[in-house]
């Protein structure tokens, strides 16, 4: 397993896979700044290469109006992603992720109460585009 802290983000995978698992310190508010420094460390982590994400939300406890319009551009917080899993395990970080798979994006996104079911699901979205690229 590779895992490597960054300012308030902390990414993990296994070797040779390309799931990140993304998640964050405890009552973290995010403001421009804030999502500025959590998206280069995933893109650092990842070597700036396409990837799915599994984001736990369950830590945070707020995101500012800056904050949300920079995670939710093609060319900043979406770059890279080629599908994602949002995880929150209260009402907060429930909105928090609802408000971002309500976002236009070029790939699927799901929310999800349990870590298990949102892997499950970031895997069958895998091998749903490795078919479809074989095809």
């Amino acid at each position: 397993m590779k895992t490597e802290e960054y300012p308030l983000i902390i990414c993990c995978t296994e070797e040779s896979s390309d799931v990140v698992f993304v998640e964050f310190p405890d009552n973290l508010r995010v403001d421009l700044t804030a999502a500025q420094q959590m998206v280069a460390g995933r893109l650092e982590f990842t070597q700036d290469k396409n990837h799915y994400l599994v984001i736990d939300l369950s830590n945070v406890r707020h995101v500012s109006t800056e904050a949300k319009e920079f995670l939710q551009r093609p060319d900043a917080g979406l770059k890279n992603i080629l599908g994602a899993a949002f995880i929150a395990s209260n009402p907060v970080s429930a909105l928090i992720a609802n408000i971002f798979i309500k976002t236009p994006m070029k790939f699927q996104a799901k929310f999800f109460w349990k870590k298990d079911d949102a892997f499950d699901w970031i895997n069958k979205c895998r091998m749903k585009l490795m078919i479809k690229d074989v095809s």
